[in-house]
């Protein structure tokens, strides 16, 4: 019984070393970022992507649209 007790403390120890280490790397990476934003992963939004020639789907579909219109009248 008393080694039963002793290995779920000792996995509950290591479960909260395991979350407390995981929120470090995390705050360390948001400080560490540029002014402590993380990047901007939308396409909408993204400077380098956009130099890609990469745009938002969203976007693509009402400019597809607009013209659909234009050439239908």
């Amino acid at each position: 019984m008393l080694i039963l007790k002793l290995i779920s403390l000792s996995i509950i120890l290591l479960g909260i070393a395991f979350i407390g280490f995981a929120t470090q790397i995390l705050f360390k990476n948001l400080i560490l970022n540029k002014k402590g934003k993380f990047p901007q992963i939308s396409v909408g939004k993204n400077k380098n992507m956009r130099k890609l020639g990469l745009r938002c789907a969203k976007c693509e579909e009402i400019k597809f649209c607009k013209t659909k219109k234009l050439k239908n009248k």
